[in-house]
């Protein structure tokens, strides 16, 4: 069923997330840390070693069983 009516979005909320981040000028390549399945991940397009920074973005939490523990 379709209802015309548009809905308000909800608000999305942002926090200052740690990430891994492609250093390669030609790749935009990242992931989040708490994601990752080791210590120093290596980027899954162009294979290199990914530093480590910061970026705001959407809460999200991994339930995921396999998530390193710290």
């Amino acid at each position: 069923m379709y209802y015309s009516k548009k809905r308000p979005l909800e608000e999305v909320h942002e926090v200052l997330t740690s990430i891994w981040a492609c250093p390669a000028p030609a790749c935009k390549g990242w992931m989040r840390d708490n994601f990752t399945f080791s210590n120093a991940p290596v980027c899954p397009h162009c294979k290199s070693v990914m530093v480590k920074t910061e970026r705001m973005l959407a809460t999200l939490v991994n339930t995921s069983p396999n998530q390193l523990k710290q």
